[in-house]
């Protein structure tokens, strides 16, 4: 695997000046030490892997996310994928999503946000000078990941800073159904353009 440290020095613990000089510039995370040494020692069982390469794991809040390098999983098949992901949720101890980086930053936004869509997409300038994109996406029960984990993984691997909209939105409403102590709200489907008139 097309590692950016050592494979040697992740199996022994005991970094290189090179690969030091990278951790100690914050550039990868224990996280990442973690997840690269275990890909490099799941090589043997998925030879697939040796074509493939790492860019970064972030821990969302709802999941951990792996991104390698674009079409690192091209070899491995639907099964091979669901043992490498089921072995590594054991490992981490939290669910795994293993996504492929992608050069334009749009198009890796849509592998994160499967099975939701992208509809529409705006450049906002804040006021300190800086660039945020807002994101529209088709609707909010698409999403299957948090909202914040999302804006993290985009800005960890992309350095983008997201906002996420929905051109449908779930709606809460007060309409209640007691059941001695307990409260069960009703949920509705309902458009942005329906909430601006209310």
């Amino acid at each position: 695997m097309d590692l950016p440290l050592c494979s040697f020095d992740l199996r022994t613990g005991i970094f290189c000046p090179r690969c030091s000089e990278k951790l100690e510039r914050g550039l990868y995370t224990d996280l990442d030490i973690r997840v690269m040494k275990k890909l490099v020692e799941l090589e043997k069982e998925f030879t697939k892997l040796q074509r493939a390469g790492y860019v970064r794991t972030v821990d969302g809040e709802d999941a951990v996310f792996i991104v390698l390098k674009e079409g690192s999983l091209r070899d491995l098949d639907f099964r091979e994928q669901a043992q490498l992901r089921k072995i590594l949720e054991k490992e981490l101890e939290k669910p795994v999503r293993i996504l492929e980086d992608a050069a334009d930053p749009i198009k890796f936004i849509e592998k994160v946000v499967v099975p939701a869509r992208i509809v529409a997409i705006n450049k906002i300038w804040l006021p300190d000078g800086s660039e945020e994109t807002r994101i529209i996406l088709d609707h909010e029960r698409n999403l299957k990941i948090k909202r914040e984990s999302l804006i993290r993984v985009v800005e960890e691997v992309k350095e983008m800073k997201i906002n996420i909209d929905f051109e449908k939105k779930l709606a809460v409403y007060g309409r209640t159904r007691r059941r001695g102590k307990k409260t069960t709200l009703s949920h509705e489907v309902m458009n942005n353009s329906d909430s601006s008139q209310k």
